[in-house]
């Protein structure tokens, strides 16, 4: 395994993140922050998918 790999298994496996106070308040104000409007985004998720219709499975 490469050593990428293992940083990233490591990674996600983390449940917790410990932040000092000055991290933690730039945290905290990005979270609070208001949401952007992104009209790129808006516009690209509002196009048809490239993917065909889901499957649709029956329920039992």
């Amino acid at each position: 395994m490469t050593t990428r790999a293992t940083q990233f298994d490591n990674l996600a496996d983390r449940r917790s993140f410990g932040l000092d106070a000055e991290k933690w308040a730039a945290f905290m104000a990005t979270l609070e922050a208001p949401v952007r409007d992104l009209p790129r985004l808006k516009r690209l998720l509002n196009e048809p998918s490239i993917f065909p219709d889901p499957i649709q499975y029956e329920s039992n």
